[in-house]
C-alpha cells in the first residue's frame, strides 16, 4: 500500500487518532503492522516548506510535521496518526492513499455539513470501524449529514458533546452495534431516532438530562444491553424482548415495570426512589441478579423474589429496611449471594433460608439484629462467608453455628459479644474470624477454651476488645498464622503466654497498656526449639504501648532490644515495637539506658535480703547490685545497716548533702561506690572505709588532714575520687594528705581543684619537704638574726664592695684555675648528675641545638637531667621533679616568658629553691631568655631574682659565667680550656 505526502494546512482546533489492531495473535499482529504500517510510513517522507518543517525521529519510529501551531504525528511502533488544528476551517491539501483503519479518534473539533466522511476521505482513510468523537462541535442539532456514509463503523462513542437527537440521526451508520452516548446533555429522545440501527446491542444514554423513554422506543432494535444510569428518570417500562442488562441507577424512579423484559439477566437498581414493587416482580424474566441499594425500600412485597430459578445475586442494600418477608426468596434455591446490609432488621424469620441450601455468601452486617437461632441458619449447609458485624448481637449461643460444616470467613466485628457458648464455634473449616470491637474479656468459657474447634484457622482479629491473657488453649490452633490482639487490656505479657501461639507470623499487640514484658524465660524456650521443626523462625510480633514501665521489671526486653542476647533468641523471636515510658516524658524505651533500669528494692525477690527502712533503696540487673540512697535526709548519724542480699555483687551508698560529721566503720561492708560529698566530715579514717572501694566522692566537707600514715594497704581497688573544696591544712601536719593526693594522683577526679584551706595553692604542687619548711624553731631564727645583724655591721663595706665586683672576680679566678679553699666536689659526691635543666617545652630547641651541646661537649663536660630524656614514663610529675633537683648538683632554670606560663616550670623553680634553702647552698642557676613582664613573675622568683645575679643568654661571657657557676671540679685546673662557639640570635659575635 503506498502513500504519498503532501503540505498539510491545518486551521481548526482538531485531533484525529487512528489505531490498526488486526484481530490476530499477537505475534502476527506484530508482523502486519510491520508490512503494512512500515510500507505506509516509509512512504510518509518529510517535507519542509515555507509553512511546514518535517522532523524525523528515525529511533523512535516517529515522524512530525509543524505548519505554525498545527501538527501531524505518526508513530510506527504504537499504530498511532494524530492531526492537531487550531481554527474552525479545516482546508486538506494532502491525503493519505487509501488506508483503512479500524479505530478513529476524532477530538476538539467543530463538524461541518459536510460531515466527518468527508474530511476523513480527504485524508484517504476508508472503513473505520470504532470511532470516539470527544469533545465536538455543531452547528445546531445532529442531522444525518453529519454521519453520513459511515457504513463501516460498528462501534460510535460520543461524549462531552452538546447532542440534540432527530430521526436522522444514526441513518449513515446503519450497522452500528454498540453505541455510546454518555455525558452529552441530552434531554429528549425521538421516537425514530434508533429504527435505523437494526444490528444495535449495546446502548449506553447514561449521565445525560433524560426524563421520559417511550416503552416502544427500542421496538425491533435487537438490544442487549441498556444503560441509562444518572438521568432524570421517575417511571419505567419497556417493551424489549431482547434485553438481558439494565442500569437504571441513580435517577428518580418511583415504580418500574419488567414484565415485558422476559431475557432478562440483570438489573441496577441503585440510587432511586422505589418505595415498593409488586408481587413476584420479575416472575416473568430470566434475572440472575439483582442490585438495589441506597434508597428508601422499607417494605418488601410478599414473595418478592420467590419462583425464580435462575436467581444467582441478590444486593439489598442501605434500603432502611425494618421487616423481611418469609418467603421472600422461597422456591429461588440456586442464590449464591444474598446482601441484606445497612438495614434496620433486627431479626429474620426462622424459616427466610429454607430453600438456600445453595448460597455461599451471606451479608447481614450493618442492622440490629440481636440474636443469631441456630435454626435459622440450618439450611446453610453450602455457606462459606458470613457477615454479622455492626449488629447487637452479645451472645452466640451454643449450636448457634452448628450447621455451617463449610464456613470458612466468619465477621461478628463490632457487635457486643461478651463470651461464647461452649459449642458456639464449633465451625472445623472456618479460616478467618474477626471478632474486633466487642466487649469479650476472655476466650474460656464453661472451663474450656471457646476456639478449641477451629482446626483450620489461620486469622483471627479480637481487636478492641478487654482481653488480658492469651489462654493455653490457643496451643489447638496448629495452622493460626496471623492474630490482631491489638487495643486490648494486655498489660503483661510473658514469654510463656507467646509459646502457645504456634507457627504464628505476626501477632498485633499494638496499642495494649502494656507495663511489661518479661523475657527472662526466652533463653530456655529458644534453645529448646530442635532444627529442622524451626518454624517459630517467623514469629513476629507487633508492640506499642503509652504505659510502658521503664525500670527493671523490663531488664530482660532491654537486652533483647540492645541485641545482648544469643543469636538463636533472635531466630525464635522478632518484635517490632514502640513502647513509650509512662514517666511523663513520652520517652521511647528503646532510648533507655539499661544501666538507669532499677527497681524497688521490696520488688527485688532474694534470699537473706535485709530491709530497707530510712532510705531508698533499689535494684540494678546491669551489673547486680543495690543502690542504697540516703541524700537530702538531713542525717546527721550515717546508717550502719547498709542493704545487701545473697545474690548481689555490691552495694552503692549515696550519703550526699546531709550533715554527717563522722562514718561507721565500712570496712568489712561490700561497698563500692560511697558517696559522702556536700556534709559536715571532720575526719575520715581511710582505714575504716570499705575494701573493695573503686568510687569515694568526700568533697565539700570541713575534712583538714588524713592522718594515716600507713598507705600501703588502702583503698587497693579505687578508680574515681573527689576531695576538692575542704579545709585542708598545708603545713608539715598534711604530709600524710599530701602523700595521699601523690599516690593517687590518677584517680583524682578533681585534682585542679584541691586546694589549702583559704588558699589558691594546689595541694598536688607540694611537696612534704616544702611544707615542713615553715616549722622552723623560734629561738633559733632569733638568734641567727642577731648574728646576722652584728656580722652585717663588721662586713658592711667589705659587702658592698663584694657585691658590685663579686661575678667578675669569681669569674677570673676561676678563668685561671684558682679554686675555692673547699672542694665542692666532696660535699655533692653522691649526686648522679651535674644540673637538671628546668625549662618550658616552648623553649626545647635552645635547650636541645645549645645548651646540652655545649654543656656535654669540650673537654670538661657536664653529666645533665633533662625532661624527655631521664624521665621514666608514666611517673607522678611532682615526684620526679623533686627526685630531678635532689639528683642534681645544680638546677638550670632557662627563665622565659613560656617558662613563666608553665605551672610545672614554677613548681620545679620551687622545689630547687626550698632544696637550696635547706641545704644553705647556692643550687639554682637562672639564665634569662627573651623578654618578659616583671609583673608575672611570682613572689618567691621575683625575691630570688633581686637577691642573687643570673645569666642572661646572648652576654658575651655567657658560657664562662655559666661553666662558672656550675659544680667546680679539680681535674680542671690543669686542662687547656678551649674555645665554644655557639651562634646565637640574640647576640651574633662568636665567644671566645
Amino acid at each position: 500500500m503506498a502513500m504519498s505526502t503532501q503540505s498539510l494546512l491545518m486551521h481548526s482546533e482538531c485531533c484525529i487518532t487512528i489505531h490498526s489492531r488486526p484481530k490476530m495473535n499477537w505475534l502476527i499482529n506484530i508482523i502486519i503492522l510491520q508490512v503494512l504500517l512500515g510500507q505506509v510510513f516509509s512512504d510518509l517522507l518529510c517535507l519542509s516548506s515555507d509553512k511546514c518543517s518535517c522532523k524525523h525521529h528515525v529511533y523512535k519510529d516517529e515522524i512530525q510535521v509543524e505548519c505554525g501551531l498545527s501538527t501531524v504525528e505518526a508513530n510506527l511502533m504504537e499504530s498511532i496518526i494524530k492531526v492537531e488544528c487550531n481554527s474552525d476551517k479545516i482546508h486538506w491539501e494532502q491525503h493519505f492513499d487509501q488506508i483503512n483503519i479500524r479505530d478513529l479518534h476524532y477530538a476538539n473539533c467543530l463538524l461541518s455539513d459536510t460531515g466527518i466522511h468527508q474530511t476523513i476521505s480527504t485524508l484517504g482513510i476508508n472503513k473505520v470501524q470504532n470511532m470516539k468523537l470527544v469533545s465536538m462541535r455543531l452547528n445546531g442539532s445532529l442531522e444525518n449529514g453529519y454521519l453520513s456514509n459511515l457504513e463501516s463503523v460498528k462501534t460510535l462513542d460520543i461524549t462531552l458533546t452538546k447532542l440534540i437527537l432527530t430521526n436522522g440521526s444514526f441513518e449513515g451508520t446503519p450497522n452500528l452495534t454498540k453505541l455510546y452516548l454518555r455525558h452529552n446533555y441530552i434531554e429528549e429522545i425521538p421516537n425514530g431516532v434508533f429504527k435505523s440501527l437494526t444490528l444495535l446491542e449495546i446502548l449506553d444514554l447514561g449521565d445525560n438530562k433524560i426524563t421520559e423513554i417511550n416503552s416502544d422506543l427500542f421496538y425491533g432494535i435487537p438490544l442487549k444491553g441498556l444503560n441509562l444510569d444518572s438521568n432524570y428518570l421517575t417511571t419505567l417500562d419497556l417493551n424489549v424482548q431482547s434485553l438481558k442488562h439494565l442500569d437504571v441507577a441513580n435517577n428518580r424512579i418511583k415504580s418500574i415495570t419488567v414484565g415485558n423484559l422476559s431475557k432478562l439477566v440483570d438489573i441496577s437498581l441503585n440510587k432511586n426512589v422505589l418505595v415498593t414493587m409488586p408481587d413476584q416482580t420479575f416472575k416473568n424474566t430470566s434475572i440472575e441478579s439483582i442490585r438495589f441499594s441506597y434508597g428508601s425500600f422499607t417494605a418488601l412485597p410478599h414473595r418478592f423474589l420467590t419462583n425464580l430459578d435462575r436467581l444467582l445475586y441478590v444486593y439489598l442494600r442501605s434500603l432502611n429496611i425494618e421487616r423481611i418477608p418469609e418467603n421472600m426468596i422461597w422456591n429461588s434455591s440456586n442464590i449464591i449471594e444474598l446482601s441484606l446490609a445497612s438495614n434496620r432488621l433486627n431479626e429474620l424469620p426462622v424459616m427466610f433460608f429454607r430453600d438456600a441450601g445453595k448460597m455461599k455468601m451471606l451479608d447481614l452486617s450493618k442492622n440490629k439484629i440481636e440474636t443469631i437461632d441456630h435454626e435459622l441458619l440450618k439450611p446453610l449447609i453450602k455457606l462459606e462467608t458470613l457477615d454479622l458485624s455492626n449488629n447487637l448481637i452479645v451472645q452466640i449461643n451454643n449450636y448457634g453455628l452448628r450447621y455451617l460444616r463449610n464456613l470458612k470467613y466468619l465477621n461478628l466485628e463490632r457487635n457486643k459479644i461478651i463470651n461464647f457458648g461452649r459449642e458456639a464455634l464449633n465451625v472445623p473449616k472456618l479460616t478467618t474470624l474477626k471478632l474486633a470491637y466487642n466487649k469479650i474479656s476472655s476466650l474460656i468459657s464453661n472451663h474450656e477454651f471457646s476456639l478449641h474447634y477451629l482446626d483450620e484457622i489461620e486469622t483471627i482479629d479480637l481487636s478492641n476488645n478487654f482481653i488480658n491473657c492469651i489462654d493455653p488453649g490457643w496451643l489447638n490452633l496448629i495452622k493460626l498464622n496471623n492474630i490482631n490482639l491489638a487495643g486490648n487490656n494486655f498489660t503483661i505479657l510473658r514469654i510463656q503466654d507467646i509459646q502457645y501461639i504456634n507457627e504464628i507470623v505476626r501477632t498485633n499487640l499494638n496499642n495494649n497498656p502494656l507495663e511489661v514484658i518479661d523475657l527472662s524465660d526466652l533463653e530456655v524456650f529458644a534453645r529448646a526449639q530442635s532444627p529442622p521443626h524451626n518454624f517459630w523462625n517467623n514469629r513476629r510480633i507487633n508492640l506499642s504501648s503509652d504505659k510502658f514501665i521503664c525500670d527493671c521489671r523490663n531488664y530482660e526486653f532491654a537486652r533483647f532490644l540492645h541485641n545482648q542476647m544469643p543469636k538463636v533468641v533472635y531466630k525464635y523471636l522478632q518484635i517490632e515495637q514502640k513502647l513509650i515510658c509512662n514517666d511523663g516524658l513520652r520517652t521511647e524505651f528503646s532510648n533507655v539506658n539499661m544501666e538507669s533500669l532499677t527497681c524497688d528494692w521490696n520488688i527485688f525477690e532474694d534470699v537473706d535480703k535485709t530491709d530497707c527502712t530510712e532510705c531508698e533503696c533499689t535494684y540494678r540487673p546491669h551489673d547486680k547490685s543495690a543502690l542504697m540512697n540516703c541524700s537530702n535526709r538531713n542525717l546527721t548519724l550515717a546508717p550502719e545497716i547498709i542493704i545487701s542480699s545473697r545474690n548481689i555483687n555490691y552495694t552503692e551508698l549515696n550519703l550526699r548533702n546531709n550533715s554527717i560529721t563522722k562514718l561507721p566503720n565500712y570496712e568489712n561492708l561490700n561497698i563500692k561506690k560511697l558517696n559522702i560529698g556536700y556534709n559536715n566530715l571532720n575526719t575520715i579514717n581511710i582505714t575504716h572505709l570499705p575494701k573493695n572501694l573503686v568510687e569515694l566522692h568526700i568533697e565539700h566537707n570541713n575534712l583538714t588532714m588524713i592522718s594515716e600514715t600507713n598507705l600501703n594497704n588502702t583503698l587497693p581497688n579505687i578508680n574515681i575520687l573527689t576531695m576538692n573544696s575542704n579545709s585542708w591544712i598545708c603545713d608539715c601536719d598534711a604530709k600524710n594528705t599530701i602523700n595521699f593526693i601523690h599516690k593517687y594522683s590518677s584517680k583524682i577526679f578533681d585534682l585542679a581543684n584541691i586546694t589549702c584551706y583559704q588558699s589558691t595553692t594546689l595541694l598536688y604542687t607540694l611537696t612534704v619537704e616544702e611544707v615542713c619548711l615553715e616549722r622552723l624553731n623560734t629561738a633559733t631564727i632569733i638568734i641567727a638574726s642577731m648574728f646576722l645583724a652584728v656580722f652585717s655591721l663588721v662586713l658592711s663595706l667589705l659587702w658592698i664592695l663584694y657585691k658590685n665586683y663579686k661575678t667578675k672576680i669569681k669569674i677570673w679566678l676561676y678563668s685561671h684555675n684558682i679554686t675555692w679553699p673547699i672542694s665542692e666536689e666532696s660535699l655533692d659526691q653522691d649526686k648522679k648528675y651535674d644540673a637538671f635543666i628546668s625549662f618550658s617545652h616552648k623553649d626545647e630547641e635552645l635547650v636541645a641545638k645549645h645548651l646540652v651541646p655545649g654543656l656535654e661537649g669540650g673537654n670538661s663536660p657536664f653529666k645533665l637531667c633533662l625532661h624527655y630524656r631521664d624521665w621514666v614514663v608514666g611517673d607522678w610529675i611532682p615526684a620526679q621533679i623533686a627526685r630531678s633537683v635532689d639528683e642534681s648538683r645544680r638546677t638550670i632554670i632557662v627563665l622565659s616568658q613560656h617558662f613563666l606560663d608553665s605551672v610545672w616550670g614554677r613548681t620545679e623553680f620551687r622545689t630547687a629553691y626550698s632544696s637550696a634553702l635547706n641545704e644553705r647552698r647556692s643550687r639554682i642557676i637562672v639564665i634569662l631568655y627573651g623578654e618578659m613582664s616583671t609583673k608575672d613573675l611570682d613572689p618567691e622568683l621575683k625575691a630570688y631574682l633581686s637577691m642573687n645575679t643570673y645569666i642572661k643568654w646572648g652576654d658575651y661571657w655567657f658560657w664562662e659565667k655559666l661553666r662558672y657557676a656550675l659544680p667546680h671540679r679539680p681535674e680542671t685546673k690543669n686542662k687547656i680550656r678551649t674555645k665554644i662557639i655557639v651562634p646565637d640570635k640574640l647576640n651574633p659575635t662568636l665567644l671566645t
